[in-house]
């Protein structure tokens, strides 16, 4: 595994830093660098991946780069700018999906939240999710 970048906290502000893309983002909170991180990494790989098309396109003409090239390529910056981004969150022991906002507003799992729960809980085999276990006080009062 090759690690892309980190976070860390200096001097109480929050820092990432990734020598890949020779980039610092320094800020008050870790959400804020993280976000602006993802950000400044999302357009600076847009502007290499639309170069590579550009690039690709002369290389054509030269002959030295084929048709299947560039639509492999297409395919790729499809994938990666078009396709709106999802995860795998992990908390604890449970896995979560994410999504952009945008991605939350077109899907109604999300109802508002942020992630939804991966492992839906409520599918059991005998249909026994909420069921009420026998010798369970249920009263108010903790009274028998």
């Amino acid at each position: 595994m090759e690690t892309i970048g980190y976070l860390k906290e200096s001097g109480g502000r929050f820092e990432f830093h990734s020598d890949q893309f020779g980039l610092i983002v320094r800020g008050n909170y870790p959400e804020w660098v993280l976000a602006a991180a993802a950000e400044i990494i999302r357009d600076n790989t847009k502007l290499e991946a639309d170069s590579r098309m550009e690039e690709l396109a002369a290389l054509v003409e030269f002959g030295e780069a084929s048709e299947i090239d560039i639509d492999a390529h297409k395919v790729d910056m499809k994938f990666r700018y078009e396709v709106l981004p999802q995860c795998v969150v992990t908390m604890g022991t449970m896995d979560y999906r994410w999504a952009d906002q945008e991605g939350r507003e077109k899907l109604t799992e999300f109802d508002g939240h942020t992630m939804r729960r991966l492992h839906d809980m409520s599918l059991t085999r005998n249909d026994s999710f909420l069921d009420d276990e026998d010798g369970v006080d249920k009263s108010s009062d903790g009274a028998a």
